[in-house]
């Protein structure tokens, strides 16, 4: 009833906040040229004369604007700006014998001098655009006391900004966000946009990122990169910024942290620190990539399940299963010398302690038979990160850049199991039972260092650009693992207390050249050479526990196995660039793989890979559609050809086969986008798809319910992904409206094969999405979001069953921001499963709130009550098909549990940071 009541609201509203009144349309030309039209020009409107912009609209590509919402028996007055043209204002009023007024050619006069334009202050135009730069003023945009840029980007028409901070101009990524034409913070953008106050900002412009353009021609008009540039009301020249916060509520739950950046010129220090056991991250992602450094360093790795993450294999706290613990401080520090050159200095350090209770089932269908079993499994997951990282951009000169990288990851995993599991038939009777307790420990230490050279030529369109990488990886592990199977058909028992030594060193350099010459103005030549050099040992040690002395000292010959695996890969690609017209670039190309490997094994005969692979390759751009077809060429991960049986869990073994293929891919991607400007709406369509020979499936066995895998090649997999947007915006002054939908589809044809039976599986997901928002003058946002998603396999043979299932998420959140100094929100979300498994409830209902008073100057300090979980569902399940089964994972959560929160922001620019009396000025 409660998302009911919300929707018919959200509709409602919707209607009346956006019904016609009346309208404005005209199509600007050039007033000595009539057939010249003026595009993306600024039509402010103005109420009589009153300095308060009421609304606005740009001219499309063909010079029409049309203004919707005007009141009836008011008099406007229209100020339009066109770049390199004189204003023109007009007075005009809309009447109820002519609400929809078309003014027809709107004149305007070429400016013949070059003087500067005196414009009345009251008048400034929102928007301008000069030839390839959009600027707004932000005088024209409202936004809170409390507000940063990226609240002030979330108010510009064209601008979107995602969760986890990302920015899009019209559909196109932003790349760069300058200050005042200079780089911040090493150029990362979130730095400024999350902790920038909108307020200093005089005036926000966006332009095609020149550089980017330099590096890749063939990029299409809807993948360009932006480059935002804010300018400010008065220079910063030094400051601090950041947040410090601290939360206590029932059970012992806390959070607390801090987050500081101290910065004077062109150097900057940051600082940060938290600790919580409520499942969330110190902060967010954007926060920990910025001030961690890591963006600067640059993140190889990113990892992500709901509100947790891991960036370069470094945990940050959150999770969304299980109850977790977690801590972690760092900081960063970033200069730029005289000479231009950029450095950066960075560490970090993490802690993660997690208890985790999972209930598996897996529903596996053997022709009329079936394989149910069930495991109830107790973890804890202990673990710490130390990442030591440095960059150091030298811009040598106009033509030439060169970057130095190193870094240094230190990791130290424990982990505790404890697993109970049943296995039933068809029948429902019991095949076996098993208790498996295991304790892992893993040291890891991983090395990196990259150069990198860029050099433009002299000629327009010489480039060439080089990088050597060279890594170092350690992964030292033992675990200890100690079981009891019972089969009861026939009767007997399994035991098992080992250990696995596992030292794994991996070595390996990196190279990379690209050089690209220009043979006309419409053809070109490009050669691109990837080369790989390993030298890898997978050293595997097998020891059965003493009973005489509790020592594991009995070494497990068949057990045991150490792999070295060295040589070098290469690929390298010729690509023929032709610019057929100013819309159409066709670039065919060939590609040609060499592997040469040779695998050494201390107890199996030696083999070498030597395999050759050559293909052709095409790329097609226009307009705002790309197409590309690229083959591939990868051989098998040692982990399958090592020939030793995986028996950590006794119930799922698996082998290796040393006789295993490089496989072979084929692969299509096709991009469609579209910003129509006229209507603010964007369209996107990605579709990709791969058929691949040789690749790698699981040929399993299945006896008394234990599943034995043997990696082995099989032609004919298809995989094919299509995905797509509709977005539309209604921005005003002091209102938002956005509409949009979606959809994701995937297909992938593989093939099963269990017990001698093999087949053809096809297995189709995906889900419509829709989603609509309203912000009324950032004092009412309501967000509903809805998605039906479906689950379907079907098999060639009668051997196994097919399978489908449909799930429901819905999502709504509520925003209040009255009365004065109080904000309200809350969020509910609705997950559904048709599928059944286990007779658990297939519904989860998550209901957060939270209450927040603002106070002191600028609304710095605020105290947050929340109740997270209200209704105290205290489980996260999935369930999703693999090959013939369905499997359905439910964990634990922390469920209900309240907290209060005193947050203080730090805003000082301009100011003296530090003093002898107090640590800030502020």
């Amino acid at each position: 009833m409660k998302r009911i009541l919300l929707s018919i609201a959200f509709v409602l509203t919707a209607n009346l906040l956006f019904a016609q009144k009346g309208s404005l349309t005209g199509i600007l030309l050039d007033s000595a040229n009539h057939k010249t039209t003026l595009n993306y020009a600024t039509v402010s409107v103005f109420k009589g004369a009153d300095t308060i912009l009421s609304t606005y609209k740009l001219s499309d590509d063909k010079g029409v604007f049309k203004i919707n919402n005007l009141e009836i028996g008011t008099k406007y007055r229209l100020v339009i700006n066109a770049w390199m043209y004189n204003i023109l204002r007009k007075e005009i009023t809309i009447t109820a014998a002519e609400p929809n007024l078309n003014l027809g050619n709107v004149l305007l006069s070429e400016k013949r001098n070059n003087l500067n334009e005196v414009v009345i202050l009251s008048e400034r135009p929102p928007v301008i655009v000069r030839k390839d730069t959009i600027e707004f003023n932000t005088e024209s945009f409202k936004t809170l006391p409390t507000a940063v840029v990226e609240d002030l980007l979330k108010k510009l028409p064209g601008v979107t900004v995602g969760a986890d901070g990302t920015i899009q101009v019209n559909g196109k990524p932003v790349s760069r966000i300058l200050v005042d034409g200079k780089e911040f913070f090493g150029g990362d953008q979130q730095m400024a946009t999350k902790n920038l106050p909108s307020n200093i900002i005089d005036k926000v412009s966006i332009s095609n990122d020149a550089e980017a353009t330099r590096r890749d021609p063939d990029l299409v008009a809807g993948n360009t990169p932006q480059v935002i540039n804010l300018k400010l009301k008065k220079a910063i020249k030094q400051g601090a910024f950041g947040k410090l916060y601290a939360g206590l509520g029932l059970d012992k739950r806390f959070e607390s942290g801090g987050i500081m950046n101290f910065f004077r010129d062109t150097t900057q220090v940051s600082v940060l620190g938290y600790g919580n056991n409520i499942n969330k991250p110190g902060f967010s992602i954007g926060d920990v990539s910025r001030i961690g450094g890591f963006s600067r360093a640059g993140i190889n790795q990113v990892n992500i399940n709901g509100d947790s993450y891991s960036l370069n294999g470094i945990g940050f706290g959150g999770s969304a299963t299980g109850i977790q613990k977690s801590a972690g401080s760092g900081a960063n520090f970033n200069t730029l010398t005289k000479k231009g050159i950029k450095i950066n200095g960075k560490y970090f350090f993490g802690y993660v302690d997690n208890l985790t209770e999972q209930f598996t089932s897996n529903d596996q269908n053997l022709g009329n038979d079936k394989l149910y079993t069930l495991a109830n499994n107790d973890k804890r997951n202990r673990g710490t990160n130390h990442n030591f990282g440095a960059k150091l951009d030298w811009k040598i000169d106009s033509l030439t850049s060169f970057t130095f990288e190193p870094t240094v990851t230190l990791n130290l995993l424990k982990n505790l199991d404890y697993e109970v599991t049943d296995s039933k038939n068809g029948s429902n009777q019991l095949v076996n039972s098993s208790v498996n307790s295991s304790n892992f420990r893993s040291d890891n230490a991983d090395y990196s260092l990259l150069l990198s050279l860029w050099k433009d030529g002299k000629k327009a369109g010489r480039t060439f650009n080089t990088s050597v990488s060279v890594t170092q990886k350690d992964n030292l592990s033992d675990n200890f693992n100690n079981s009891i199977t019972n089969f009861f058909n026939p009767s007997s028992t399994n035991t098992l207390d080992q250990l696995r030594d596992n030292n794994i060193r991996n070595f390996g350099v990196f190279l990379t050249a690209n050089y690209t010459e220009p043979i006309s103005k419409k053809l070109s030549l490009r050669f691109i050479l990837n080369g790989n050099y390993i030298d890898n040992e997978n050293a595997l040690y097998t020891f059965y526990k003493n009973p005489l002395n509790q020592i594991y000292d009995i070494a497990i010959p068949t057990l045991s196995q150490t792999v070295q695996q060295s040589g070098y890969k290469a690929n390298g690609r010729i690509n023929l660039r032709w610019k057929a017209t100013k819309d159409l670039i066709i670039q065919p190309g060939i590609v040609l793989n060499t592997i040469n490997l040779e695998n050494s094994f201390s107890s199996f005969p030696s083999f070498k890979q030597n395999f050759q692979f050559i293909a052709g390759s095409l790329t097609i751009n226009y307009k705002a559609y790309s197409f590309s077809y690229t083959p591939s060429f990868r051989e098998p991960s040692v982990s399958y050809i090592q020939p030793v049986t995986n028996n950590t869990n006794p119930l799922l073994l698996q082998l290796g086969n040393s006789n295993l293929l490089p496989a072979r891919s084929h692969q299509m991607n096709l991009n469609v986008y579209k910003y129509d400007t006229k209507r603010n709406m964007s369209y996107n369509i990605n579709a990709n798809g791969s058929l691949q020979n040789d690749g790698v499936i699981m040929e399993r066995t299945i006896v008394n319910g234990v599943q034995t895998n043997r990696p082995i090649n099989a032609d004919g997999i298809l995989q094919f992904h299509t995905n797509g947007s509709i977005n539309k915006d209604f921005k005003t002054a002091k209102r938002q409206f956005t509409l949009g939908g979606g959809y994701y589809f995937n297909y992938n044809r593989n093939i099963v094969s269990v017990n001698g039976n093999s087949s053809f599986s096809h297995i189709y997901q995906g889900a419509p999405r829709i989603n609509g928002r309203i912000n009324l003058n950032d004092k009412l946002e309501l967000g509903q979001s809805y998605s039906l998603g479906f689950n379907k396999s079907n098999y060639e043979n009668s051997f196994f069953n097919d399978i489908s299932f449909f799930t429901h998420n819905s999502e709504t959140e509520l925003i209040v921001r009255l009365p004065k100094k109080m904000v309200w929100e809350t969020n509910f979300r609705y997950m559904y499963s048709t599928q059944e498994i286990g007779g658990v409830s297939n519904n989860q209902k998550l209901w957060n709130a939270g209450l927040t008073f603002l106070f002191m100057k600028n609304d710095r300090a605020q105290l947050k009550f929340t109740v997270n979980d209200i209704l105290n569902q205290n489980f996260r399940r999935y369930i999703y098909i693999t090959e013939n089964a369905v499997r359905d994972f439910q964990t634990n959560n922390l469920g209900r549990h309240a907290l209060v929160t005193l947050t203080y922001n730090i805003q000082n620019f301009g100011q003296k940071v530090g003093g002898k009396d107090t640590m800030f000025r502020f």
